[in-house]
């Protein structure tokens, strides 16, 4: 019964964001990761769940082919949830000629989590794990899952952050370590609530660096449905330094004044898009990639489908 009441709530929200761009075959997806390989331009997308669950595809618009999975097995690190990872993100480093893959492990509610890494040298089922990179511990300040790697101003950092104080940063050596003496930096920040801000992902672009994250309840929509609009969205800050001083459009501090403009949210039929990233696409530029739930198909995870966007830009901020 409770389908037709979300397909009402979802259908009553003004439409101002576009339907998620096309997508056939298998299409699946759970707080993707996404990468376009570098020696054919093939679309990879891998998934929580399990190990990490790949499909690939030769279009954006598929049709997508499950591919196996990375760390079938789980992970070597000595963890609870070491057999269940969590939310991959995927980058390639030209130095190496490798695939660099950061996972997740914990378990739900808990702050005893690790942040681990793996390669690949093409992007298929064949990862290579290399264990624990950063943890964190119950009681503690942060939560170390929901990693991403990015470049800024030349040096390696790892954004990562669940709940509790929210989205960090933290500055590596390289693809496989911390920078000597690294310690967390705190850079958004949801003071409503349960602080439920999450899966942090950053992208540079003309003079800036755009921080997005997940806002709102992932999950159990199926059986325990949130208050409308109390569910996922996804939302944006940005920076002219990017290790902090993100405001949103209207000049909100992301970090002390619980800034962030959303460009995704409940519409139609999508309902809690969130667990995003952004990539550069060959053909039609910034793209946004992300999960949600069609009421029409179901609410639980397993039903979860994968979506993305065009982003469009005006005045230095992405919309769709």
């Amino acid at each position: 019964m409770r389908l037709p009441l979300l397909s009402l709530l979802t259908a009553g929200v003004l439409a101002q964001y576009s339907d998620p761009g096309a997508c056939s075959g298998d299409c699946w997806a759970h707080d993707p990761g996404f990468y376009q390989r570098v020696s054919d331009g093939r679309y990879f997308r891998y998934s929580t769940g399990a190990g990490i669950y790949i499909h690939s595809s030769e279009s954006l618009e598929g049709p997508w082919e499950a591919a196996g999975q990375a760390l079938p097995g789980g992970s070597s690190v000595n963890h609870a949830g070491s057999t269940n990872l969590w939310a991959p993100d995927i980058h390639y480093e030209e130095a190496t000629d490798l695939y660099y893959m950061y996972y997740s492990i914990s378990t739900l509610g808990s702050r005893d989590s690790v942040i681990g890494v793996a390669t690949s040298s093409d992007l298929a089922a064949n990862w290579t794990d290399h264990g624990a990179l950063f943890t964190s511990a119950e009681g503690g300040s942060y939560n170390a899952i929901d990693a991403n790697w990015a470049s800024i101003g030349g040096s390696p950092v790892l954004t990562f952050g669940s709940y509790w104080n929210g989205i960090h940063q933290l500055p590596l050596s390289g693809p496989l370590s911390l920078a000597d003496g690294a310690t967390p930096t705190q850079i958004a920040y949801n003071s409503s609530g349960n602080h439920a801000i999450e899966a942090g992902f950053i992208f540079y672009r003309r003079g800036w660096y755009y921080l997005t994250f997940s806002s709102g309840r992932a999950g159990s929509y199926d059986t325990n449905p949130p208050a409308q609009g109390q569910e996922y969205r996804i939302v944006v800050c940005r920076s002219a330094e990017g290790t902090g001083d993100f405001v949103d459009k209207t000049g909100a501090s992301c970090l002390t004044e619980d800034g962030g403009t959303t460009i995704l949210a409940s519409h139609g039929d999508v309902y809690g898009p969130g667990g995003q990233g952004v990539f550069e696409d060959s053909s039609r530029g910034w793209v946004l990639y992300y999960h949600y739930a069609n009421p029409t198909i179901g609410l639980s995870t397993a039903d979860y489908q994968f979506g993305w966007n065009v982003l469009q830009w005006a005045d230095g901020w992405p919309s769709v």
